[in-house]
């Protein structure tokens, strides 16, 4: 049987000329797996959660995490604890950085939808073979009942 290696994705800083790996294939869409992702203030980690999580829901109504306006980008960063590895807040401005000489290697999920995770990251996508994980583990408070509108568009399945 023939067994086939997955490379990892290699991401080349264009300031010092460093390798940034990732340990997957490529950039993840994150449209393509209904999900969201921001980077911590240090750009070293990617908080990733799925777009029907329902404390992700509960914050910001039925709303993809790359089309909420202003308001709901607010209220989820507000309830958000800062990164656990002490990387700062996890915020849509935040940019992915390079390892080494902290020089951006990509965009935030406001300007981008494919998204790098870094070793350590914090995947709460609830869809995979772990449905306990929740955006709530990273929550300052736990949700509120009810979703609220956050004026972008109603998901779609």
């Amino acid at each position: 049987m023939k067994r086939e290696i997955i490379k990892p994705l290699v991401v080349t800083c264009i300031e010092c000329g460093f390798d940034n790996v990732f340990n997957q294939p490529y950039r993840y869409h994150a449209g393509f797996a209904n999900q969201g992702f921001l980077y911590n203030e240090a750009g070293d980690r990617t908080l990733i959660w799925s777009s029907f999580d329902p404390d992700y829901t509960n914050i910001v109504g039925e709303n993809h995490p790359w089309v909420l306006g202003v308001e709901g980008r607010n209220k989820l960063e507000a309830v958000l604890q800062s990164d656990p590895n002490g990387g700062g807040k996890w915020l849509f401005t935040n940019l992915p950085r390079c390892l080494k000489c902290k020089h951006p290697i990509g965009e935030p999920i406001g300007r981008n939808i494919y998204y790098l995770e870094y070793d350590g990251s914090i995947n709460l996508d609830f869809s995979g073979s772990d449905r306990s994980r929740r955006l709530k583990e990273i929550m300052k408070v736990e949700p509120a009942a009810t979703a609220v509108s956050a004026g972008a568009p109603p998901l779609v399945p």
